[in-house]
């Protein structure tokens, strides 16, 4: 094995990296290669998300751009959109937001006039109760709406998280208002194990025949994570918290499985609900917590067990989603959301799964998202498959080998067992219960590969419309990112293709649900406070044919001169005179379709009108072109004189000098796998320049000859333009280079010339006062201080001495050899000193004071 042989050469220190880096506890040594190839797998992730470049969507529009209509509701002072419920039979969409709800007419969203709305506000009390407990009284003590769902056709069951005291209530929806009692006080209940305490908390609810099932947490901690079963005629049931069946989840989605149908079946199987969700991977052995993405069930008929687990789940098992990269195996492990596309309920069996995952080693990154899909297949697969056993004292998860009681733990009620006596879970066996309680876990992986892997786009968000194209049926992927964009995309042939992207918001914020309304073909995309309605297809947007087929949206086609929704020209005979090509996108099938070769003469019938620019002789302009694609190529047309006075400007437009006395045409053309499209067309004149003045620029531009081209900024130059070479200017700017250094330094020292001077003078101040004193001949001090005579000798003389401004000033000497002057010294220097015999002096000549102690003269700094 590959990664065998690179262990081998430095087992001990990649063995210690294990434990280490990884946190490897204890096991084999086997099991310790495999953690550390699997590391040495993921040291390369970088490289791997770099060599694979993102997906670039074709088309990309800004925010409120004319190109992708779009209608908005952002009502004024009303935040976190926390729940959205589509309803196409009453025509309307259900808002639940920080303590109000809406009730938006569907024939307009932007109409305020036309919605219905009320607020649900919490009591001062619990906001009080909120803030002692420790919550922001400014962001927790609210009341946001996090469960709005379908009971029948007049009603609807809304939570709320209250405050950090969840509380349920039903909606009228004739009226649009909450249920009250007779004496007007609004009915609710206890919404404990339905609604998070915490609105930051990732819950899932669903409804399915009259019951309940919700993910949740049931305590104000937020540490007892729940899956519970309520509302209906049955018994309510929960996961059991003392067995560890969840480990500290976040659910992002659930889905309710019809896969009872067709009746009389052979399997006679129960109906399942799912719940996606991730986890703490508590069968990994390592210090730190391995992430995993889950995928839980139970069935619809589960009501508990007689004597073990009694109002407990009996059905509840869960498998390990993994979307993971080709070749290395890095995994995407954190799932962010999912969407279940079912063709139909009978058909369950074609159902798939989609989902958005990252990865929690990928974290410097600015995003690094990947799509992945998994078949029902694979998931009924895994969950026949075997399980896992945790030992209870260890906590250590092994596969288990061993026989399996009947029926299978954790399955429904099937006809086999029926068969057996057994048409309830109550009437399951306690040895079969007694299975479940340890072995919830199933020991194989739902594997994956992306559809999608983009390195600098953090994907959040999925949702799926199953659309019928001219020649088959694709699924278009809308996925919404975490700053606000929404790309749509498809795959064919194992390759992904963004076909657009839209800018939603004015200021970037994520994408919080998104919901699909496939009657109306629209779509609406929620943040915090905006809702957005925008159409699943934009086929007007393409005005020629080659940029119909070019899209790869399944929603267009051409025909008739124009693109068009195929949706709605797909009997016959229109559908055969559609023109669509999703797969390979080849523009041959359009009669429109343009010579490829760069030379060939385009036709005049598809050039646009000229638009006349006039610019002053010997000025430039910048003509722009914006190309329409992002997969598309700028090609310029002109006639071959006008090249050598162009130049290449940064946002891909042309820098045009006016030349004297001539008139040129310039042509931009989009160029996209051999498709050519006029994007814009200039007529350039030129006007005689007056002397001193100039139309374009801040600057005068000389005249310059025919011959000599003028350098303008830009990037890189043309293959079409002349090279020219640069030697001349590159030696007379290292000529003026050169005289620079030389000036420089000349003008320095003359204008600080006077300061030199003085610096000068003021070093040469204790030569001159020596020299002046000894021309004098008359000493500065004839006797000294104390009316001792001065000592004869010059080394024992200590003398006057000052420091100032690094000049030194020193007292000239008196040359005196009289021995009782010397003797008197002595005699000076040996007797003690008193206060009496200090003095003060201050010179002309040196400024500072000057203290004696007794016969030693000393200058003093002040």
């Amino acid at each position: 094995m590959r990664c065998k042989a690179s262990l081998d050469k430095s087992e001990s220190s990649l063995v210690s990296l294990s434990a280490v880096v990884l946190g490897f506890r204890k096991g084999t040594l086997q099991e310790r290669r495999n953690v550390i190839c699997a590391f040495l797998k993921h040291l390369n992730v970088h490289e791997v998300l770099r060599a694979e470049e993102d997906v670039t969507p074709r088309l990309s529009f800004v925010y409120d751009t004319e190109d992708r209509l779009a209608k908005r509701f952002s009502p004024v002072g009303v935040f976190n959109f926390t729940s959205l419920l589509l309803s196409p039979g009453d025509n309307t969409l259900y808002i639940g937001a920080r303590e109000v709800l809406f009730a938006l007419n569907l024939s307009d969203i932007s109409r305020l006039q036309l919605h219905r709305n009320f607020t649900w506000n919490t009591p001062e009390r619990k906001r009080d109760e909120c803030s002692f407990k420790g919550k922001n009284l400014q962001t927790d003590c609210f009341n946001y709406i996090k469960i709005l769902l379908h009971v029948n056709a007049t009603h609807l069951y809304v939570c709320g998280t209250h405050a950090f005291s969840p509380v349920c209530a039903h909606i009228n929806t004739m009226d649009f208002s909450l249920v009250r009692s007779s004496t007007g006080v609004i009915v609710t209940e206890d919404g404990r194990n339905h609604c998070p305490y915490n609105p930051e908390y990732k819950s899932t609810a669903i409804m399915a025949g009259g019951d309940l099932y919700a993910a949740t947490v049931s305590n104000f901690q937020g540490n007892e994570p729940i899956i519970y079963k309520s509302l209906g005629q049955g018994t309510t049931l929960k996961t059991e918290n003392s067995l560890n069946w969840l480990q500290d989840p976040a659910f992002v989605g659930s889905a309710f499985i019809q896969e009872s149908l067709p009746k009389g079946n052979a399997v006679g199987d129960d109906d399942k609900i799912y719940f996606f969700f991730s986890e703490a991977g508590k069968e990994f052995n390592f210090f730190d917590n391995t992430i995993v993405s889950r995928i839980a069930r139970v069935c619809k008929g589960d009501k508990g067990g007689e004597r073990v687990l009694q109002k407990k789940w009996t059905t509840f098992l869960k498998a390990q989603l993994l979307c993971s990269l080709p070749g290395d195996g890095f995994p995407f492990n954190i799932i962010q959301d999912i969407f279940v596309l079912t063709p139909s309920k009978e058909d369950w069996k074609s159902t798939v799964f989609y989902g958005v995952f990252t990865s929690q080693w990928y974290k410097t990154a600015v995003g690094s998202s990947a799509v992945c899909t998994f078949t029902m297949s694979q998931v009924e697969e895994v969950f026949n498959g075997r399980y896992r056993e945790v030992n209870r004292e260890t906590q250590q998860w092994y596969t288990y080998n061993h026989p399996i009681p009947e029926p299978r733990p954790g399955s429904c009620i099937t006809n086999a067992a029926r068969a057996q006596g057994i048409f309830s879970s109550l009437h399951m066996p306690d040895k079969v219960l007694n299975f479940v309680k340890d072995h919830f876990l199933m020991d194989s992986v739902i594997r994956s590969q992306p559809l999608l892997v983009q390195r600098n786009v953090h994907y959040i968000q999925i949702t799926v419309h199953h659309v019928q194209a001219v020649h088959r049926a694709y699924n278009v992927l809308f996925l919404g990112t975490d700053d606000g964009r929404l790309h749509k995309a498809i795959n064919s042939k194992g390759k992904t293709h963004i076909i657009e992207e839209l800018t939603l918001f004015l200021e970037p914020q994520p994408v919080q649900h998104i919901i699909l309304d496939a009657e109306k073909s629209v779509l609406f995309v929620s943040s915090y406070s905006t809702l957005v309605e925008i159409p699943v297809a934009n086929c007007s947007n393409h005005k020629s044919c080659g940029e119909c087929i070019l899209t790869r949206d399944p929603y267009c086609g051409w025909t008739g001169g124009q693109c068009v929704d195929v949706r709605h020209h797909l009997k016959a005979p229109y559908k055969s005179k559609i023109l669509q090509d999703i797969e390979d996108a080849n523009i041959a099938i359009c009669d429109e379709a343009l010579p490829k070769s760069y030379s060939a003469q385009i036709p005049s019938t598809c050039a646009l009108p000229c638009q006349v620019i006039r610019i002053p002789a010997n000025t430039f302009q910048v003509l722009p072109c914006k190309l329409r694609s992002n997969l598309a190529e700028r090609r310029w047309e002109y006639s071959k004189g006008a090249g050598r006075f162009l130049y290449p400007s940064s946002d891909g437009g042309l820098i045009v000098v006016a030349q004297t006395d001539r008139e040129e045409s310039y042509e931009c053309w989009s160029v996209e796998k051999g498709f050519w499209q006029p994007l814009a067309n200039y007529c350039v004149k030129t006007e005689p320049q007056h002397e001193s003045t100039m139309l374009i620029g801040s600057s005068h531009t000389p005249l310059m000859p025919k011959e000599e081209p003028v350098i303008l900024p830009g990037d890189a130059r043309s293959s079409l333009i002349e090279n020219k070479s640069y030697w001349n200017e590159l030696i007379v700017v290292c000529i003026l280079l050169g005289m620079s250094f030389l000036v420089f330094p000349l003008i320095v020292i003359c204008r600080n010339r006077n300061r030199m001077k003085a610096m000068l003078k003021q070093s040469e101040c204790p030569n001159m006062q020596q020299k002046k004193a000894r021309m004098a001949g008359k000493p500065t001090e004839s006797l000294p201080l104390n009316g001792n005579t001065v000592p004869s000798s010059v080394a024992d003389h200590k003398g006057y001495q000052t420091l100032h401004d690094n000049c030194f000033c020193s007292t000239p000497t008196q040359e005196c050899s009289s021995p009782e002057n010397s003797k008197s010294f002595s005699e000076s220097e040996q007797r003690p000193l008193h206060l009496k015999d200090t003095h003060v002096e201050i010179s002309p000549t040196c400024p500072n004071p000057r203290v004696r102690l007794g016969s030693e003269i000393k200058d003093s700094i002040i």
